[in-house]
């Protein structure tokens, strides 16, 4: 929530800056519903993807952001049984891409606010679609920082909701280069310490599913432990950890390293962190880390890591 709330008031404040590149928006759709349903959130809701291919200039790592938040908010407030639809395709000058559900719905009065900071709808006493109310002000906002908008509808309470996004389309590149085929990359140990289960475990998986084997830890105690038990060869290691942030535990394993003799050979330590500004890359370094990537974290980047480790 304090990595939701401080992206936001970057987005708000005009310190994020965008890295363009020509992008499919339509391969994008089909990675977050990928990774929607690698995370185990989906449980028994129906969730559907209609893609068209449509171009944007755009940041990858921020258009994720806005499918990552649209669909978790979905999930918030469409309940077991219902249904998700996700769509993009081009709509005149404008990729449009929409989310809707046959969840709860809103009331008109709330769709005329639902994008403003920590506007919420109405919860169940148990509080299980938690949160802060500024996931949907940071879609809006990274729209906007595209050139594109951002708006919601529902017919009223009971009813569902869709939200739709509109970034100016752009023409496809004029030659799209065929991705290289990775060549393979030996099994390496890895530590993923990271305190988010359904990132945890979509990382977990991402990374046995290609052979290599992986230990979780889910706070920096406890990934500090891990290290003392056995020295990883690589530890993927989330900044905004319970018990010891990321910072602290990268210093710490250095020091473990060093007093056990491993300084030759310490772990390769790679922050994971939503934040990628040149302040923050030059603190995770003077902490310890040897790279920084930021969330989502993008599998091809991951790849190349795992294969030059």
């Amino acid at each position: 929530m304090t990595d939701d709330l401080l992206d936001a008031a970057r987005a708000m404040t005009g310190k994020i800056v965008l890295q363009r590149q020509p992008l499919d928006l339509a391969e994008a759709a089909s990675r977050a519903i990928f990774t929607l349903r690698g995370s185990g959130r989906v449980g028994n809701r129906r969730v559907t993807l209609s893609t068209q291919p449509v171009w944007i200039d755009a940041d990858p790592t921020r258009v994720e952001q806005i499918f990552g938040n649209l669909l978790g908010n979905a999930l918030k407030f469409a309940p077991a049984g219902s249904s998700i639809s996700l769509s993009v395709g081009r709509e005149g000058a404008d990729a449009v891409l929409r989310v809707s559900d046959t969840g709860m719905g809103m009331p008109a009065a709330l769709v005329e606010r639902v994008f403003e900071p920590f506007v919420q709808g109405e919860r169940p006493l148990d509080r299980s679609q938690g949160g802060l109310g500024i996931g949907l002000t940071l879609v809006r906002r990274l729209a906007e920082l595209h050139g594109g908008t951002a708006s919601a509808a529902s017919e009223g309470p009971g009813k569902g909701s869709v939200f739709t996004v509109r970034i100016p389309a752009i023409e496809p590149p004029a030659t799209k280069r065929a991705p290289a085929q990775p060549a393979p990359v030996e099994p390496r140990d890895v530590l993923i310490v990271e305190d988010n289960n359904d990132a945890r475990e979509t990382l977990r998986r991402m990374l046995e599913l290609e052979g290599h084997r992986v230990r979780v830890a889910a706070d920096g105690l406890a990934g500090l432990d891990a290290v003392r038990a056995a020295t990883p060869e690589i530890a993927l290691i989330d900044i905004g950890l319970p018990r010891m942030d990321g910072y602290e535990l990268a210093r710490q394993i250095r020091k473990l390293c060093a007093q056990l003799g491993q300084g030759a050979h310490p772990p390769y330590l790679v922050a994971v962190t939503g934040y990628g500004l040149p302040e923050d890359r030059a603190r995770t370094r003077d902490s310890g880390f040897d790279l920084h990537l930021v969330k989502p974290v993008d599998a091809a980047d991951l790849a190349e890591v795992l294969a030059k480790r």
